[in-house]
């Protein structure tokens, strides 16, 4: 076996289509009687989740990955077991102080929060979340829910330029702290979506698809930065093929089996 430090590194070989396009994430949230159903689907991922719940508490959860990308992605259902128990009502920065998101998979440990709140609700809800490429200069990236656009934030490297109410607080490190201080109900989650689709948004700078096959024990600029990218996984995980598409467009299906 060769030196995993020969390998080639995904994380230098470039898109050369960044700059033409977009990141485009829907999260769909459907609640019947002590059930929500969650999606969420963007260029990298494809997962849903199921959470029970009973007497304002989570009861049962599970998850099924269907496009991911390392191997070991599906194992990140076991750790999401530890929030059977979990009051329904748990605020994002209690949830946080709880629940360190590094040592989950970062996508269903969001859909988990996003379905606990979707909970108290009846019926469907869902999230179409932009993010343009941010080049040559900065984009407004959106929310929309259910159709009706509810967030547009003009961003460039991990920092929020307008409206001027949250104009320099940062999208990525420091989001969670000034954004559980300052939001709150419907206003919070919609910033909570963006957050996570601007960070995921971050990946098409990269050639993603030119790494499958590789493992990843090399890359040490992701150490620890998930439950796949955390040891023993990190040493053993290897890059999934064919799980990246393009979701630059309108037109391209999401959480089609999520009615």
């Amino acid at each position: 076996m060769s030196d995993s430090s020969q390998l080639p590194d995904d994380f230098r070989a470039l898109n050369p289509q960044f700059g033409s396009g977009a990141l485009r994430r829907r999260i769909r949230l459907i609640a019947a009687p002590g059930l929500v159903r969650a999606g969420v689907e963007d260029s990298y991922h494809s997962f849903r989740l199921d959470i029970a719940h009973k007497s304002g508490k989570v009861s049962g959860v599970a998850t099924r990955a269907l496009r991911y990308p390392l191997d070991t992605c599906p194992l990140a259902s076991a750790p999401l077991q530890r929030f059977i128990g979990l009051p329904l009502s748990t605020s994002w920065p209690d949830l946080i102080a709880r629940e360190n998101p590094r040592e989950h998979c970062t996508h269903l440990y969001d859909l988990l929060f996003l379905a606990m709140m979707h909970s108290s609700r009846d019926g469907q809800r869902t999230y179409d979340i932009t993010v343009p490429d941010e080049h040559p200069g900065p984009v407004w990236s959106t929310v929309h829910r259910d159709g009706v656009e509810v967030l547009r934030w003009k961003t460039q490297s991990g920092v929020v330029l307008e409206p001027q109410s949250v104009a320099g607080r940062p999208l990525l490190k420091g989001f969670s702290r000034w954004a559980g201080e300052q939001l709150s109900g419907d206003e919070l989650e919609a910033a909570v979506v963006l957050h996570k689709g601007y960070f995921v948004s971050r990946a098409r700078r990269f050639d993603i698809a030119g790494g499958a096959g590789q493992r990843v024990a090399h890359l040490e600029v992701m150490r620890g930065a998930c439950f796949s990218y955390s040891e023993p996984r990190m040493s053993v995980a290897v890059r999934m093929a064919g799980h990246v598409i393009d979701t630059s467009f309108s037109e391209t299906p999401l959480l089609e089996d999520l009615m």
